[in-house]
């Protein structure tokens, strides 16, 4: 018994110290690890070379021994840890947004509790380390903007409770490592934006809890699985029909921009019934949208805008009932696609919760709908391109939340809505190309977010409101050009010190440009065309130290050119053609080349570069006449009048058989070659040397000695016998006497007299234009096997296009009285050597009697005969009796583009109830281009993508061509106007 109350004390001792050397080995556990962590910490401050915001300035190393306490590094900048359940152990990095320079330590793996990294949005570099893998307790991982290189670590795919893996934006390259299936617990995969590349593996379809996946921008390849977002990866083909059963779970599902996608959207798509992001926009869908696409009401944004998809039938507008049940829809994209007619009454019941709201470039016809105030959240409208009428919503200010309003291109007409100003977050505003009237409502002033103003071609009357030149937020554009504003051109201007481009041409403004123009200081771009401006340029545009482009033209300006201008560097357009200006122009900076100075059309101007051929300016040192030496400059002057008037009296009493014709006291020709030189230089008008022919008569080749030069010309002689001939002839030569053109065919001298049997003659002498007709080029000739191999590129067509679109800017707009040719066709443009279009035949042309005409020429009446022109070209105002006018020529200009690019006549038979050639491209426009451009079209020579040609040729010149064809005289474009945007065209082109 003694034994056993000595044994009992020494068992409960031995289980006592037991008990204290296991606390104290896990305490010495826990401590170890937890200076694991530390280090591991310490290790990741080393690699960062770049820290600006010192967000690690907390990261303190002062203890590094274990004998001594490890810092709390728990409160560290970005650092979190496990609290009760993971006590002194890292479970989160947060070092988001920081700029941090350098790599990832390899220490990180050392983490080994970690649930949490976020380092994206940094400038970290190198490769992701593959020590990650050893962070099994990680649920996300976001590396996304930053600048990793390399491959995506194979051995992550041992992180079985990873949930969100993010490396978007980055450099990443090489393939998805296949390890990654095992990660079945992944929710949200992003890689979107970077270089990786290979196939896009099926084994995707079995990360069954997958509701995000991004492979946006890159460079995968192969068929297409039944994966969620597709988009910026040039992937191609169609989507499966069963893709909405076998994702049911699917949240985003995106194949949209820059892929190639085509076929029907599958009708299944309707099944997955958790869909929230639907994102098709940008490809080749077509057919009809599924009518049951929203039956699951889970829908907050609806993307189908850029593809071919059509609603032609009221029935294929019934997608839009099944929308309506979408409480949460937030967007609906339908524009540029094919949808037409009414839409119906049912969009009216979509989600009061829309904010974009986005159908342009369609051909939705209506008036817009009364109820459209109702969806007060709304942010986005787009109705453009499209063909609405009636006027505008009075109560369109009720939607306080719109930022983005583009109703251009449309039929609306009526007054700009006053309540237009109670939307004071709007920041975009585009009306154009309308027929609104009245005035502007000075409540555009009240828009104090706004920052794009355009308002052009409309019928907009009265002067310009001061209150829109004081919005302090207009940075982007104000365009006002194309109406018919009046008054001067407010002071107010000059608050205007942020904005970028300031086009106010084409109106009837007056006054002088204002000298508060100078405080524009951050303007690039200002069009003052067209008006009736007056005074001197500004020296206040000498401030405009960023100005880009500068047209002053057509105005009644007078007084010098500014030296300043020359030292306006960034200057790359000046054209201040058709003024009054005088005196020198300079020599350096802009006025050094041609091609984007034009000083034309200014008769006081001297001096400047040899390329403008001015006279020399006078010497300012030059003496003055004296009163004596005037008398005898007069005396003379008048005694050499009086001489020639009687010699030339004289030698037309000896050659009776010459009758002149005159236009007010002007000659209109003079013989100055026979008969019998036309007879030999055309080998007595041989049926070799027939070039052409046409109602007035034939075009026979010749040659003829000027100037001691042989030279080959055309011979245009005309058939006398041919009712209206001898007014042609007249016209013609009243037309070209005047005109100085190099697109427009000179003519050398004219024969009016008898031939050998004393009949009367009458031919023209032109230039010759040695490859023929534009028409031979379009319409080869297939019986001659030199025209077959004869085609035009599309950008010889475009250039050819700009060349007669010149040619009749300047008949229209550049001499006076102006020149309507009547006849243009491609039979009447002749291209030279270089392939360039020359205007030919003026046998129809009418002199206009313009208003300035009626001033300067109050003698010249409009030329009287009858215009018959060529049947397909002329404008259908012309057979209801309408006089002739410019606009005549715009629309003969438009059947010429049309054919130029489709290849086809206007008098051609067309199909399917299509009457004309003008019709026949509207029913293709503007999805169906491809299929009616011209097949003998030679390949384009550039290594460039058939959306980039469509987007910067093609859709734009039949646009244009069509535009020229309205039925409507009043609507169609001005030949400037073409002029500037085949000029856009061809810029846009050659730098692809």
């Amino acid at each position: 018994m003694q034994i056993h109350r000595i044994s009992c004390p020494c068992a409960w001792q031995i289980y006592l110290l037991s008990l204290l050397t296991h606390i104290l080995l896990v305490a010495s556990s826990s401590l170890s690890n937890s200076y694991n962590d530390f280090l591991a910490l310490l290790s990741l401050k080393s690699h960062i070379t770049g820290d600006p915001k010192q967000a690690l300035s907390s990261w303190d190393a002062a203890s590094n021994d274990t004998n001594k306490p490890v810092p709390d590094f728990c409160q560290w900048t970005g650092v979190t840890c496990g609290g009760r359940r993971y006590p002194g152990h890292v479970t989160g990095i947060h070092l988001q947004y920081y700029d941090l320079a350098g790599t990832i330590s390899q220490d990180i793996g050392n983490l080994t509790y970690l649930h949490f990294l976020d380092l994206s949005s940094n400038n970290l570099t190198g490769e992701i380390p593959s020590s990650l893998s050893n962070c099994r307790k990680l649920r996300t991982m976001n590396l996304s903007a930053n600048h990793f290189s390399g491959s995506v670590p194979s051995p992550l795919g041992r992180l079985s409770m990873l949930k969100i893996f993010d490396v978007s934006h980055n450099s990443l390259t090489d393939e998805i490592p296949m390890t990654l299936q095992n990660v079945t617990t992944l929710m949200i995969l992003r890689i979107e934006v970077n270089s990786f590349h290979g196939q896009i593996l099926s084994w995707l379809s079995n990360l069954t809890s997958l509701t995000h996946l991004f492979l946006a921008k890159n460079n995968f390849s192969g068929s297409i699985p039944a994966d969620l977002y597709l988009g910026f990866n040039q992937l191609a083909g169609s989507l499966p029909l069963d893709i909405g059963f076998t994702l049911p779970r699917v949240r985003v599902f995106g194949t949209h921009e820059n892929n190639h996608f085509e076929g029907i959207i599958p009708a299944s798509l309707s099944n997955a019934s958790q869909l929230k992001y639907l994102l098709l926009r940008g490809n080749q869908y077509h057919g009809v949208i599924p009518r049951d696409i929203g039956t699951h009401g889970n829908l907050n944004v609806f993307s189908v805008g850029h593809n071919e998809l059509q609603a032609t039938e009221p029935r294929d507008w019934d997608f839009l009932t099944s929308l309506t049940n979408c409480s949460n829809m937030e967007i609906l994209d339908l524009e540029q696609n094919k949808f037409s007619g009414f839409m119906p009454i049912s969009i009216a019941n979509i989600s009061r919760a829309l904010k974009w709201l986005t159908i342009g470039r369609n051909q939705i016809v209506g008036t817009i709908p009364s109820w459209i105030v109702m969806f007060h959240k709304l942010t986005k409208l787009i109705l453009e391109d499209n063909l609405f009428t009636g006027t505008l919503p009075k109560d369109i200010g009720r939607l306080s939340s719109l930022q983005f309003i583009d109703l251009s291109q449309n039929v609306f007409e009526g007054q700009i809505p006053q309540s237009l100003g109670n939307i004071t977050q709007l920041s975009n505003l585009s009306l154009s190309n309308n027929f609104l009237a009245g005035s502007i409502p000075t409540s555009v002033g009240n828009l104090t977010s706004i920052g794009s103003v355009d308002l052009s071609n409309n019928l907009l009357r009265g002067q310009i409101p001061q209150e829109v030149l004081t919005i302090p937020s207009l940075t982007i554009l104000l365009n006002l050009s194309t109406n018919a504003l009046s008054g001067t051109i407010p002071t107010q201007i000059g608050h205007l010190n942020s904005l970028g481009t300031i086009d106010l041409s084409m109106n009837k403004l007056a006054g002088e440009i204002p000298e508060a123009i100078e405080n524009c200081v951050q303007l690039r771009f200002l069009y003052l065309q067209g008006n009736l401006l007056q005074g001197q340029i500004p020296k206040g545009l000498n401030t405009l130290g960023v100005l880009e482009k500068l047209d002053l033209s057509s105005n009644n300006l007078t007084g010098p050119i500014p030296n300043f201008l020359e030292s306006i560097r960034t200057l790359n357009y000046l054209n201040l053609s058709f003024n009054n200006l005088s005196g020198p122009v300079p020599d350096t900076g802009v006025f050094c080349n041609g091609t984007i100075l034009s000083v034309t059309g200014n008769s006081m101007l001297c001096g400047g570069p040899p390329f403008l051929h001015l006279p020399s300016c006078q010497s300012k040192h030059s003496h003055k006449v004296s009163q004596h030496q005037l008398h005898i400059i007069i005396f003379c002057t008048i005694g050499t009048l009086i001489f020639c008037l009687c010699s030339v009296t004289t030698y037309c009493f000896i050659n009776r058989r010459i009758t002149p014709t005159f236009v007010g006291q002007e000659y209109i020709f003079h013989e100055r070659i026979s008969y019998a030189e036309l007879h030999a230089a055309t080998e007595s008008f041989s049926p070799a040397n027939l070039i052409g022919s046409g109602s007035s008569g034939n075009v026979y080749i010749g040659t003829l000695i000027f100037d001691k030069n042989l030279t080959i010309v055309a011979i245009k002689v005309l058939d006398l016998g041919q009712q209206g001939v001898n007014r042609s002839f007249l016209a013609e030569c009243n037309a070209l006497r005047r005109i100085r053109h190099r697109k427009l065919v000179k003519v050398i001298t004219v024969c009016s007299g008898m031939d050998r049997n004393g009949d009367e003659f009458k031919a023209l002498v032109l230039e010759y234009i040695g490859n023929g007709s534009l028409d031979k080029w379009l319409h080869p000739d297939k019986m001659t096997n030199s025209m077959i191999s004869r085609k035009l590129s599309l950008m010889r067509r475009l250039y050819i296009a700009l060349d007669v679109a010149e040619a009749l800017e300047y008949l229209h707009h550049h001499i006076d009285p102006p020149i309507v040719h009547c006849d243009i066709k491609p039979s009447n443009i002749l291209l030279d050597d270089d392939l360039v279009g020359h205007v030919t035949d003026f046998g129809l042309a009418k002199i206009m009697k313009s208003e300035a005409c009626k001033i300067n020429h109050p003698e010249i009446g409009s030329s009287s005969f009858a215009v018959n022109g060529t049947i397909g070209y002329v404008p259908p105002e012309y057979g209801s009796g309408s006089k002739v006018s410019m606009d005549g020529d715009v629309y003969s200009y438009g059947v010429l583009l049309l054919e130029m690019f489709t290849g086809r006549r206007p008098t051609d038979s067309f199909i399917d109830g299509v009457a004309n050639l003008v019709d026949y491209v509207k029913k293709a426009y503007p999805n169906n281009l491809l299929e009616i451009l011209d097949a003998n079209i030679a390949s384009y020579s550039r290594d460039t993508s058939a959306e980039d040609i469509i987007d910067t040729l093609i859709y734009p010149i039949f646009r244009l061509a069509l535009a020229c064809c309205n039925d409507s005289p009043r609507q169609r474009m001005k030949m400037h106007s073409v002029v500037e945007e085949l000029n856009a065209m061809k810029k846009h082109a050659v730098q692809m």
